[in-house]
Formats: structure tokens, sequence, C-alpha cells
């Protein structure tokens, strides 16, 4: 199995820290030359993903860790967002009810995980040992490659 860098973040389950991660994960992803698009997802997938986090497993208490860990293989990028908060069900998530030609019908709410399934080629969830793990994966092309 090859190697991976890896890196590492952790912050406390602060709101206003979000954007520290935010701008970690985009600042990755624009050294290592991925596209600019594929970088505003990232971003977008990560802080979405911290964001719930935040609010559904630790209550918007802070005082708590959310670790990042970011894992850079050669054609892929995975992002481990891990908590010790309450765990999502599974069968909590549900389907998202709308029509995609009526913007009135988009709901405001319960968006994030299905804005991470669009954006990433990978997702899954579990709990192991009192840790909750999300895991995305997305692979890329750097630029250099594409030409």
């Amino acid at each position: 199995m090859e190697s991976a860098n890896r890196i590492r973040l952790v912050i406390e389950s602060r709101f206003e820290n979000i954007f520290l991660i935010g701008g970690a994960v985009r600042g990755i992803a624009a050294t290592l030359a991925f596209d600019e698009t594929i970088c505003y997802h990232l971003e977008l997938c990560v802080v979405e993903a911290v964001n719930n986090t935040l609010k559904h497993a630790y209550d918007c208490e802070p005082g708590h860790s959310v670790e990042v860990e970011i894992l850079i293989h050669q054609d892929r990028i995975i992002f481990k967002i891990r908590d010790t908060g309450k765990s999502m069900h599974a069968g909590k998530v549900e389907p998202l009810q709308f029509e995609p030609g009526n913007v009135e019908s988009v709901p405001e709410r319960g968006m994030g995980r299905f804005i991470m399934d669009a954006l990433m080629d990978e997702v899954s969830y579990e709990t192991v040992n009192g840790r909750n793990i999300l895991s995305m994966t997305k692979f890329l092309k750097r630029e250099e490659q594409s030409s």
C-alpha cells in the first residue's frame, strides 16, 4: 500500500474556529496545484462536515475537540473528521425531496450530507470505540498531470 502525506488539524468546538479549518484546506489544496473549483469543493465539504459536528455531535457546546486528518495520495485526497460527541445514526439521514428546477422547493436546512455526496467521490461514516469518523475522498488530477 502506498504511503500518504498526512496532516492533522485539531480545533476546539467553537464556530469561530471553523474558518481556520476552511483556510487550511483551501491553502493545502492550492499548494498541491488542484483546480480552483476542486479547491472550493473540498473546502465547502470539510467546513460543512465540521459545522455539522459542532451542531449535532456537540450540541453547539465549546470545549470539545474536532480533528481533521488530511491524507494526500498521488491520485486522491482523503479527509477524516473525528469527534467524540453524539453519533449520527445511519437511518437519521434522509434523502432530500425537492424539484431541481424549482428553487422554492429546495430545503433551507439539511443540505450538508447531500452536498458532500454530490461533490466528493466517496463519503462514509462510522463510530469506532466512541469516536465518530466521517471520511470523504476525492479522486483528483493535479493541473501539472493533465497537460
